[in-house]
């Protein structure tokens, strides 16, 4: 049975990290998942074009936090795909923005990003919002203001 998705577009500010955390409540009682990125200038994007992207050691330059949750049996997965390379880590812990403790990291790779998995009960909404925002933010190589995207994708409920 195919499955249909409705899509929502947030636009945050600082101050909005709460509506946030009310998107991935709504992933965690059925399932989706959420992309949210810093609003940054299409001429300040400077992402490598087409084929040569391949080639590239380094992901997106806007960086974009994700959260998916794919039902009951399955863990949360939160992600941060970036192009800052071999310094994300770094540059998180020099910012004092560190993932939760129940957050497991799977992935750290220059190109592809951070992945963290965690059980649904012990994710903290607000956390995972405020920490995602600020992952990104302080990811993104390109001048912006505090602003995000976000694009929520959840599970459309027969009535």
């Amino acid at each position: 049975m195919k499955q249909n998705y409705l899509h929502e577009i947030l636009e945050l500010a600082d101050n909005q990290k709460d509506e946030l955390a009310a998107a991935f409540e709504k992933i965690l009682s059925l399932n989706g998942w959420v992309n949210v990125e810093p609003v940054v200038e299409d001429d300040s994007r400077g992402e490598t074009p087409g084929l040569f992207s391949w080639f590239s050691a380094r992901g997106p330059q806007v960086p974009v936090g994700t959260l998916v949750f794919e039902g009951e049996d399955k863990l949360v997965s939160l992600g941060v795909s970036h192009g800052t390379g071999r310094n994300a880590s770094e540059i998180l812990e020099y910012e004092g923005i560190h993932a939760p403790v129940s957050w497991q990291l799977k992935q750290d790779h220059p190109k592809r990003g951070f992945v963290w998995e965690v059980r649904k009960e012990e994710l903290e909404t607000r956390s995972a919002a405020d920490f995602l925002m600020e992952a990104t933010y302080k990811l993104c190589p390109a001048a912006q203001e505090r602003l995000w995207i976000a694009a929520v994708n959840r599970l459309d409920q027969p009535r």
